[in-house]
């Protein structure tokens, strides 16, 4: 049985790898599945811009940060993206608040 949960959005994001901020993404939104007893999170961007184009692929593993909400999308991979928008999907380890000002 699968069960669309919840679902939230931003227009803007900060994009961390291995606790450095490597760019932002534009227009986010991100789905929490219940699928076979476990919570799955897939999501969207429309634009995904970063400082170095090497960081710029499928199949990199990062940190999405939604500040709005103090929430981090954790080991988010980015499963395809398409040019020259940059726009694509990703899936989602798991989603966890935080409290103050993330660095």
């Amino acid at each position: 049985m699968i069960i669309m949960e919840k679902s939230c959005g931003s227009p803007k994001c900060d994009v961390v790898k291995k606790g450095k901020k490597i760019g932002h993404m534009d227009g986010l939104n991100v789905i929490q599945w219940f699928l076979k007893n476990k919570y799955r999170y897939t999501g969207t961007f429309s634009r995904f811009v970063t400082e170095d184009p090497d960081d710029s692929h499928s199949g990199i593993k990062i940190d999405i940060i939604i500040p709005e909400r103090h929430l981090i999308i954790k080991d988010a991979c980015i499963e395809w993206m398409k040019s020259p928008l940059n726009n694509g999907t990703f899936n989602a380890q798991c989603i966890e608040s935080y409290e103050g000002q993330f660095d």
